[in-house]
């Protein structure tokens, strides 16, 4: 006989129900994410933005505010080698220049005391240089093993990012159908884990940019599959400019940039401006004052 609503009460008492000295929820990086989505829920999350507009240090930023909070993260890269990852995550998370850091400039007791305030919390974070053709299996495997060392019976893990996946266990002849196929096969494994699974997305050139579901690059699968849709945006580009800008202004200016919630299964969507420092990889939620026109 089939089971009726009640039956699932016990089930979801167990799952959801308030427990003493734990926290189900993997936060996000900002409060304005965590308000209206309880911080990154179980699914699919998808993070799109135009290159330079500050992805990956997003995905970063999330990474440790997740390690912080004592969950694991497990962050496949299939762009950056970890190594360059790990400076980026450190030059972030200790607000060093990254630059003066490649280049030896920094002093060697600031760098000494950064990593050790810093080592606790990057225990919990796994960068992988994830080859193209990591079957999903591989990836479940290793998220499973995380949880099991942990304390914990969740896990964060970052997919950076998913159009380089999908491109590298090639069976279709068509793109999109590659991206379709690893959308169901990444939201399938935030459900086996009962935890969020957040994957870096491009944009087509039509609408890079733009905070619109239709610049997702490769399929509406995307736009359709997905539990959230985030979207990084460099709100300070003047109009003339269109979609350019100048290379140093990507790697040295602070710049406001807006977080755009344009799909969420959980609750409201909105959008926040927040100050984006891409020297040490930063993000500040601070309100951006800015004079009215005249």
């Amino acid at each position: 006989m089939p089971a009726s609503a009640s039956d699932y009460l016990p089930a979801l008492q167990r799952k959801y129900g308030p427990a003493p000295g734990t926290e189900r929820m993997v936060p996000t990086a900002l409060q304005f994410l965590n308000n209206s989505m309880g911080g990154w829920p179980t699914g699919l999350n998808l993070l799109a933005g135009e290159p330079g507009s500050g992805k990956t240090a997003f995905a970063l930023f999330n990474a440790a505010v997740a390690a912080k909070a004592g969950f694991p993260v497990l962050y496949l890269s299939f762009d950056l080698q970890s190594e360059f990852l790990v400076m980026k995550l450190l030059c972030q998370q200790a607000e060093l220049n990254s630059r003066d850091l490649m280049d030896g400039m920094l002093d060697a007791a600031a760098l000494k005391a950064a990593m050790a305030a810093h080592k606790k919390s990057f225990s919990n974070i796994t960068v992988v240089e994830a080859d193209p053709e990591l079957p999903n299996e591989k990836a479940e495997e290793m998220a499973r093993e995380m949880i099991a060392a942990s304390a914990r019976d969740r896990i964060l893990v970052i997919v950076d990012y998913l159009q380089i996946w999908a491109a590298g266990s090639r069976q279709f002849s068509e793109f999109r159908h590659e991206i379709a196929k690893l959308m169901t096969a990444m939201r399938r494994l935030a459900l086996s884990l009962d935890s969020p699974v957040l994957a870096i997305s491009s944009q087509n050139r039509k609408y890079q940019g733009e905070a619109v579901l239709r610049s997702l690059e490769g399929t509406s699968d995307l736009e359709y599959s997905a539990d959230s849709v985030s979207f990084l945006v460099n709100v300070e580009r003047p109009v003339n400019q269109g979609n350019y800008t100048h290379p140093d202004e990507l790697i040295s200016k602070s710049r406001s940039v807006s977080i755009n919630l344009r799909k969420n299964r959980f609750g409201e969507t909105g959008s926040r401006i927040i100050k984006f420092l891409p020297s040490t990889g930063a993000f500040n939620e601070e309100t951006v004052l800015r004079p009215l026109a005249g």
